[in-house]
């Protein structure tokens, strides 16, 4: 889906990640390290979920690494290279 943008992408996983996934305050950004805002595994599938819901593409469980969820940018920015893919 090429109206999927890079910084569309991250509008998007922030927004699932600020409004149905953490209990963040009003200084979360998409730059925000998410582990520290207390995503955890659970929440992990369930932005999945939500990601690919939205776009179509699944992220392959082996990007989900540290460096890809350290915060929505790095995450969106994965699942752009994905879509890029096909």
């Amino acid at each position: 889906m090429s109206e999927w943008t890079p910084e569309k992408l991250t509008a998007r996983v922030f927004e699932i990640l600020r409004d149905e996934l953490l209990e963040v305050g009003g200084d979360f950004s998409p730059q925000s390290n998410l582990v520290d805002a207390g995503l955890d595994s659970l929440a992990v599938t369930q932005l999945m979920l939500s990601i690919e819901e939205s776009t179509g593409v699944w992220v392959d469980e082996s990007l989900l690494t540290p460096e890809n969820l350290e915060c929505a940018e790095t995450l969106a920015a994965c699942v752009h290279e994905q879509l890029q893919q096909g």
